[in-house]
């Protein structure tokens, strides 16, 4: 319980911290505000006490003072409130970015892909996705819980002087905020509870709405199915959030019941007071005016409460990716990236599993990509070509085994050291929707978007020509769904990220994992020929690469041919030396080769 308690408090002033740091003088300010408020709204009571009393009494001047004093505070209150609420606004636009700009950085920052491909990792951030809003608005929470609080304290403070049994109407505060919490709590664990359902339902309506999911939902017919799935699903999912806050509201269901008996037995003796003469007129005027407003203070400092609470189970979420980031940090020695390779890279009895999988991806494998050569991987989908890629890539570490590059244990190097010594274009690429020149530029943010570079990459990528037919070449727009955007192909935007992948100038390890399933076999293979003999003409580099292709005309000028089956090595060897092994390769190799014949 104190172990929770500690947990939420942190998070909390993790998650306050967010708006502060988003505009200092803004939050502060807003506090500063809140909290002159509280102190304003009782002295307009007693100033509206003092100005009954001596009309009552026929004191001219005090009343007039007292009009004076009024007048000037409900002023100031109503000058504070305008400038309040637009501290609030100020401070949301800037908290809500930072929080944002928080979030990108956490999931962005890790080296590892756990939290993009594990469930449990995925509903936590389903959870921080679907109330990262608190985020921004802990300050103005913060804020309106104070004045709150110090409204009850100055008014209780006021209504103690009238009698001591007054002070029991300000301690019920304390009860409706544990009603409030405790009816919170209910609707936070039906929140996490829905989380998974809650994802499915966002990939549904995204299947639904996405371009690239349209043509198949109209050939399919499927549209319904989709639609009939997400509305099945969101069903689950608001039923049995409702069902929560059903329970939460019958939780704080004593809340209002309790402060409106609180508030009639309140005014109730106040007006005993009245009637026995123990209370004049302005009196009776500035405890009715109290006990409501310590009423109306209470139920806001419950309900703000509830808020600043689910702020504290939020922070504790970032908290806790914060953590998950920090355990995939670099090591603390880490050892230098050799500036050229001249072994190349080797695998040393790996073996890898994925986050609670029951069967292994890699089993004890054993290989060399030799620097300054071409290595192409082959073999059926599942056989753990991709997953080879993830760790070479330094996305996931063995799970036993090592990977040495050139006798260096791979996780002996920082990620920050090793990364920009990779080129990679991926067959589930990004589709940056920038000028051409920052979408391939994005491959080497060192190079500054040079014209030079961009063009230079892209030359090495076989895809200059598409540079030339962009209608402003460099300049021009990619994507159709902007107004002055060029709308490209599949082949297209595959080009342009083979582009991307080329944009460092002197990689250790150059990776093309399926990159050109959308090219016309004539244009891959044109295309990896070029690369082939680039990679030959550049070998004092000692650049490793690695090709997963499933075509065999392209994976034949390798120099190296790797045959993966369920996870591990099945044969390797150059093109010939496999074919005249007639096993696998040179099985799959004649079936391929027959259906151009």
């Amino acid at each position: 319980m104190l172990k929770n308690l500690a947990a939420g408090w942190r998070g909390y002033w993790d998650s306050l911290a967010i708006g502060f740091r988003a505009h200092r003088k803004a939050a502060i300010g807003q506090i500063a505000l809140a909290c002159f408020q509280a102190l304003l709204m009782p002295c307009a009571l007693y100033a509206m006490k003092l100005l009954i009393d001596s009309v009552q009494s026929g004191d001219e001047t005090r009343a007039y003072v007292a009009a004076a004093v009024l007048t000037g505070t409900v002023a100031a209150i109503w000058t504070g409130m305008f400038a309040f609420i637009k501290l609030v606004f100020l401070v949301l636009f800037h908290a809500n970015r930072t929080a944002d700009r928080a979030l990108m950085d956490l999931m962005g920052r890790p080296p590892g892909l756990d939290h993009h491909e594990r469930a449990e990792y995925l509903d936590e951030v389903q959870r921080i996705r679907e109330e990262r809003w608190l985020l921004g608005s802990a300050v103005n929470w913060t804020s309106q819980w104070l004045r709150s609080f110090m409204i009850l304290v100055v008014g209780g403070t006021m209504l103690a002087q009238v009698h001591p049994l007054m002070l029991l109407f300000p301690a019920l505060a304390l009860v409706a905020m544990a009603v409030a919490r405790r009816a919170s709590i209910i609707e936070i664990n039906a929140m996490e509870a829905t989380s998974e359902r809650e994802r499915r339902r966002r990939h549904l309506f995204e299947v639904a709405t996405a371009p690239e999911s349209g043509k198949e939902l109209r050939i399919f017919g499927s549209a319904d199915e989709v639609a009939r799935r997400h509305l099945e699903t969101g069903r689950e999912v608001v039923a049995e959030r409702n069902r929560a806050q059903w329970r939460a509201a019958f939780a704080a269901g004593t809340e209002g019941p309790l402060m409106a008996v609180a508030m009639a037995l309140g005014i109730g003796f106040v007006l005993f007071l009245a009637v026995r003469g123990q209370a004049t007129a302005g009196d009776v005027v500035l405890l009715v005016g109290l006990v409501s407003m310590v009423a109306g203070q209470a139920g806001g400092l419950a309900v703000r409460t509830v808020l600043l609470v689910r702020t504290g189970r939020l922070g504790r979420r970032i908290a806790w990716l914060k953590r998950y980031a920090e355990s995939a940090r670099d090591p603390l020695d880490p050892a230098p990236v050799p500036e050229r390779l001249t072994d190349g890279i080797r695998f040393d009895r790996v073996d890898f599993s994925y986050p609670e999988s029951e069967r292994p991806a890699l089993r004890q494998v054993s290989l060399h990509l030799p620097a300054g050569k071409v290595v192409a991987l082959v073999g059926e989908n599942g056989s753990g070509k991709t997953t080879l890629v993830k760790l070479l890539s330094g996305f996931y570490p063995p799970t036993e085994g090592r990977i040495l590059v050139d006798g260096i244990d791979l996780d002996r190097i920082a990620a920050a050291d090793w990364r920009p010594r990779i080129g990679a274009t991926f067959q589930d690429y990004t589709r940056f929707e920038f000028d051409a020149r920052e979408s391939v530029g994005v491959g080497d943010l060192g190079a500054g978007f040079e014209e030079d570079r961009v063009r230079g990459a892209m030359d090495r990528a076989g895809s200059s020509d598409l540079i030339d037919d962009l209608p402003d070449g460099l300049d021009t727009r990619l994507g159709g769904r902007w107004e002055d955007g060029a709308d490209l192909s599949g082949g297209q935007w595959q080009k342009i990220a083979v582009g991307r992948g080329r944009m460092r100038e002197d990689p250790l390890l150059v990776v093309f994992d399926e990159p050109t399933a959308a090219l016309d076999p004539q244009t891959e293979h044109l295309l990896f020929e070029r690369f082939a003999r680039t990679v030959r003409d550049g070998r004092d580099r000692g650049t490793a690469t690695v090709l997963v292709s499933h075509r065999f005309s392209t994976v034949s000028m390798a120099d190296l041919i790797v045959v993966m089956e369920d996870g591990r090595v099945a044969e390797s060897g150059s093109h010939a030396e496999l074919m005249d092994r007639g096993g696998t390769y040179a099985e799959l190799y004649e079936l391929q080769s027959s259906a151009y014949r």
